[in-house]
């Protein structure tokens, strides 16, 4: 006889009104779990550094989750093809010039990487027994996610930026986000304070609400929102560039509040269905199917460099249809006086002159000014604009994001790259 709660977990998609060819949620892979175990692998530290290589392919396994189907009706668009030889270019590590397939492959852990220019496939690979095929865990490039569909609903009139969160969550009124606005979540100025969990860039009672390592250990913490009225405001609002998971995750909640659909319903109806996606995309979340909007999206980086390929297209795919709004890539893309003094207090301002705004950072680096979306342990999707280049890689780094990693990827292999497609003039 099943048990209540194996019934409830079947009947849950149904309860909630998805759609199920469309988004359905999954449980916990348990026999997966059961199978990697025995390689000493739990739901407690599936996502250490050091076990990256092997999970992050295989993330949403771990955790129950929403599958976002493909459109039915809509075939998947494959890119025109001018092969460049980019892993042969050359690059700088700590000791000496190397060539980008030893610093991608060898040194930084890459599992794949995709590049396009103007529209044409120019390079791709995979590597470490990941395929084309294969999700991969995002993490916090699932933040830019988040923030597209934000952009949607302001697009549509449904969402004011510039209006405190409480206006859409009056739950938060008395808690360290009151005198916050949408705005300075997005941008990551909201002063808030947040204690980091011993060896994280977080705080585990977050994670643990979002059953991110296993049910939650703390009775007390079944949602985001538990955890959003337990923090106080530590920064002068609006003024430093802090870069907190609860921001966005309240953003996420603001987007559900304003458009009544879960985000997994939005990204599907709104994003995934238009972009020409080759596979489904996995958006895991706790048992209530709370998806994680700061760190959740699993997709493939082909799929990945297609979001690219449509940011560097002003937010039109290749049908000629508005996926997202042009009003939103140009303001992203100027930035303003408030994002850049942010930026200037915060620590990323020692790796490249930029600012960091609606959930993306745009930096200028050695003549290339890009949009990047960023990921720890090597998740990346770089747009450059000006040459319509895009670059997606996933990798599985065994540190969340040093200083050496970052420096290699965005002040060395990411300008040879764009040097050398800014030579091709086809």
């Amino acid at each position: 006889m099943k048990s209540i709660a194996s019934i409830l977990l079947l009947a849950l998609p149904l309860a909630l009104g998805y759609q199920a060819q469309a988004v359905e949620f999954k449980p916990v892979d348990n026999a997966f779990v059961q199978q990697s175990a025995a390689f000493g692998v739990t739901q407690d530290n599936w996502d250490h550094g050091a076990h990256a290589a092997a999970t992050f392919p295989n993330a949403y396994r771990f955790t129950p989750h929403m599958e976002i189907s493909l459109p039915v009706d809509v075939k998947p668009r494959e890119w025109p093809k001018r092969p460049q030889a980019l892993l042969q270019l050359t690059a700088a590590d700590l000791d000496g010039e190397h060539s980008l397939e030893v610093l991608l492959r060898d040194r930084l852990k890459n599992h794949s990487m995709v590049v396009l220019n103007k529209g044409v496939l120019v390079h791709q690979h995979f590597w470490n027994g990941y395929g084309a095929e294969q999700t991969h865990l995002q993490m916090s490039v699932t933040k830019s996610f988040t923030s597209l569909l934000a952009s949607i609903a302001v697009a549509q009139g449904k969402l004011d930026m510039d209006r405190a969160i409480i206006h859409y969550l009056p739950e938060l009124k008395g808690t360290g986000f009151e005198d916050a606005t949408v705005q300075e979540l997005a941008d990551m100025r909201s002063g808030i304070g947040v204690k980091f969990s011993e060896g994280k860039l977080w705080d585990d009672r977050m994670t643990e609400a979002q059953d991110w390592n296993g049910d939650s250990k703390y009775p007390d913490m079944r949602g985001v929102m538990d955890y959003a009225k337990t923090l106080d405001n530590h920064r002068p609002i609006g003024k430093v560039y802090d870069y907190l998971d609860v921001n966005t995750e309240l953003l996420g909640k603001v987007v559900e509040k304003v458009q009544g659909q879960p985000l997994s319903e939005l990204l599907e109806s709104q994003i995934w269905s238009k972009i020409g996606a080759q596979q489904p995309a996995r958006w895991m979340s706790n048992r209530n199917a709370e998806v994680v909007a700061s760190g959740g999206l699993n997709m493939t980086t082909r799929d990945l460099a297609k979001v690219g390929e449509i940011i560097a297209n002003k937010g039109v795919n290749q049908q000629g249809e508005r996926v997202i709004p042009a009003e939103f890539i140009d303001a992203l893309f100027q930035g303003d006086d408030k994002v850049r003094f942010a930026w200037q207090q915060g620590k990323e301002s020692a790796l490249a002159t930029g600012w960091y705004k609606d959930q993306f950072r745009v930096l200028d680096i050695k003549g290339h000014k890009f949009i990047a979306m960023v990921g720890i342990h090597g998740q990346i999707l770089v747009i450059e604009p000006k040459s319509q280049t895009v670059i997606a890689m996933n990798s599985g780094f065994g540190d969340m994001e040093p200083p050496r990693m970052a420096i290699l990827i965005f002040q060395q292999i990411i300008p040879a790259i764009l040097d050398k497609l800014a030579l091709d003039k086809v």
